[in-house]
């Protein structure tokens, strides 16, 4: 069975992490994703230290299954060429800096009215009537615009960014979301669009509880891993780690009450509810602390799952990134880059019918099919000859 994308042919104008993601997703569903980066050094990411087998291993996670057109958008012919190419392509992702494109002709407005199929996707920091529009973006600077490093830490020191990319791939999903919706839109109008995404809005869903607790006046303090309105919910310490327990409901109370051998709290009135727990939260939280203390981090896991109260082991990465279940769902893929075998992104989205040894598994060196691309809108060797000794290819 095919892929729901085969046919539909994108053009990645991106760099570092959101719009890559994005092309990497669309290459999983079936898309030809042809990413264009710029000569001797591609795009921003390749080669930044630090470099593993030949480039930098973010890159090599976020690229297989495209292909690589080496092209320099600084000089009109490389323009001319993108024109040509976007001809016979129906969706552009970029997330360039604010005005970047528009100042080498290549804005929406510029576009729309010449190529009226084309689906302009555009990842930015901030919206684009935002106050904050020119202003430059990475996750991390997204993290402290959103209040969500305001939120995180304890209440007795700063808060600290998550240094997971979790704005970045979530901007990339929404954007992929907005494609989708206006491939299946352009199908029934004939007409494509443009597709906006902005990573400090797509924050605001994340931290919505937040944001109604401040317009209602009510002002959250920082809670660690505690949870706002459930207790017992915070990690412990183990024999040998340390566990995540999350006590959501009463039931879930009385049976971790039971487990620790403390059926005596269920008759206690100051253990009544999660109200009345959140009043002496320490010493809950002391109580619970001392019965895992003495188990080791996985046999307490065992023990509450059989019960049903949700818990998690709290793991190093490197225990992650051994777990063989990343193969075997096929988030992480071996793939091959430069003759060598590379760790890739597979995709968190399974779809039926899929097969899974079509997933992408090449990652492109620069300018791996600059030729073949080229040479589909009618440029012969001796341009390409041309081009590349004057720099415009590569």
């Amino acid at each position: 069975m095919g892929l729901p994308l085969e046919g539909i042919r994108v053009i990645e104008l991106a760099q570092i992490y959101a719009g890559p993601y994005c092309g990497l997703q669309l290459a999983h569903f079936g898309a030809e994703v042809i990413k264009v980066e710029p000569p001797r050094e591609g795009e921003f990411l390749r080669m930044r230290p630090p470099i593993s087998r030949g480039a930098n291993s973010n890159f090599l996670m976020l690229n297989p299954g495209k292909k690589s057109l080496a092209l320099n958008l600084k000089d009109p012919r490389g323009r001319q060429l993108l024109m040509r190419l976007l001809e016979d392509s129906d969706v552009l992702v970029e997330n360039y800096a604010a005005g970047a494109l528009e100042r080498l002709g290549l804005g929406y407005d510029e576009l729309a009215s010449r190529l009226p199929r084309l689906i302009y996707a555009s990842c930015k920091g901030y919206g684009t009537d935002s106050r904050w529009a020119r202003l430059g973006a990475m996750d991390f600077t997204v993290q402290a615009a959103a209040g969500i490093i305001d939120m995180t830490g304890y209440s007795d020191r700063p808060g600290v960014r998550a240094t997971a990319a979790l704005v970045d791939t979530s901007a990339g999903m929404h954007l992929v979301a907005g494609i989708m919706a206006k491939l299946i839109e352009r199908a029934r109008t004939g007409r494509g669009g443009k597709v906006e995404v902005a990573m400090l809005d797509v924050c605001i869903p994340a931290v919505n509880g937040m944001i109604a607790a401040a317009m209602e006046g009510r002002s959250l303090p920082r809670l660690g891993n505690r949870h706002p309105s459930a207790c017992p919910s915070n990690t412990y310490k183990t024999s040998d780690g340390e566990i995540l327990i999350y006590c959501l409901t009463e039931e879930h109370w009385r049976c971790l009450a039971q487990l620790m051998g403390r059926v005596d709290l269920l008759s206690d009135p100051r253990y009544r509810d999660h109200l009345s727990r959140y009043a002496i939260i320490d010493e809950v939280d002391a109580l619970v602390g001392d019965w895992t203390a003495h188990r080791t981090r996985d046999e307490l896991v065992e023990i509450l799952l059989a019960n049903g109260v949700p818990c998690a082991p709290v793991r190093t990465i490197a225990e992650v990134a051994a777990d063989p279940e990343l193969a075997q769902r096929g988030l992480i893929r071996d793939a091959e880059f430069n003759s060598q075998t590379v760790k890739v992104l597979g995709s968190a989205i399974r779809l039926s019918g899929a097969d899974p040894d079509r997933a992408p598994t090449r990652v492109p060196q620069l300018g791996q099919d600059t030729v073949d691309v080229l040479g589909r809108i009618g440029v012969g060797q001796d341009e390409l000859e041309t081009l590349r000794r004057e720099g415009v290819i590569q």
